[in-house]
């Protein structure tokens, strides 16, 4: 940890601080968690780097720090214990401490340079033009991942439109399958309209999994020049941004 000084972190919401940490410790085990004057940050990525999220946690503080958390679980189960609506945690120079109401704990941090962040320019990502967006609701999720036990042979989910209707937009669709391999059960949900025509665009479906879903409903961007599909979330402090590399057909 970069700051040697001690420095309270007051949380008006637990719960919602313990819902930014579930979002990290999906991907990844450790987490560096940067604390500015507005808010917390997080850049994590799976292990083959093909899944990356932009976390971002808005809570006030009076200090720059940042935070190498070497087991982001553990630290939400110790939370989890806290029954306060409100916390003042102890950011000291290895360690995150807490004492209230009949609880007490101390977690010890890394050593910055112990961990480091994935190679991604979040700006660049920020400034993508995208060939489409459209809303996806945990009820379309819901489906897909019901629709998964069938076609349980594949762990690819394709985006795609068909073809458009008179006076309508294109169907969008999305479809559990794998193109590259014959015989395969498969298993095809229309998730709505768009009026941009997309060809077929096959991300790891188990990366779909690991996103959190805290408000019910993502907007889902895809940039096709780079293959890459983005999931964006937002609910009451939180902002999280997942970055889906795609795979080949």
């Amino acid at each position: 940890m970069s700051d040697q000084n001690v420095n309270q972190l007051k949380l008006k919401s637990p719960i919602d601080f313990v819902a930014y940490l579930d979002s990290l410790s999906k991907i990844s085990e450790s987490s560096i968690v940067t604390v500015d004057r507005e808010k917390m940050s997080s850049l994590v990525a799976s292990t083959d780097n093909t899944l990356i999220l932009c976390a971002e946690y808005k809570v006030p503080s009076s200090f720059y720090s940042t935070l190498n958390i070497p087991d982001v679980k553990k630290l939400t189960r110790v939370l989890d214990t806290i029954s306060d609506e409100e916390i003042d945690l102890i950011i000291n120079s290895n360690n995150i401490a807490y004492k209230g109401n009949g609880v007490k704990f101390k977690y010890h941090l890394f050593d910055d340079g112990f961990l480091t962040k994935p190679g991604l320019n979040i700006e660049k990502i920020n400034a993508f033009q995208y060939d489409m967006s459209f809303k996806v609701d945990k009820n379309i999720l819901n489906q897909v991942f019901k629709g998964s036990v069938f076609a349980s042979e594949t762990n690819k989910l394709y985006f795609y439109t068909e073809e458009k209707r008179e006076g309508e937009g294109f169907r969008l669709m999305a479809e559990l399958t794998d193109r590259a391999r014959h015989n395969t059960d498969n298993f095809t949900l229309c998730i709505g309209q768009v009026k941009e025509e997309l060809a077929p665009i096959p991300i790891n479906f188990d990366n779909v999994r690991l996103l959190n879903n805290i408000s019910g409903e993502f907007t889902v961007s895809i940039n096709k020049e780079y293959g890459v599909v983005v999931f964006d979330q937002e609910a009451g402090d939180i902002k999280l941004k997942y970055i889906v590399s795609s795979l080949t057909q």
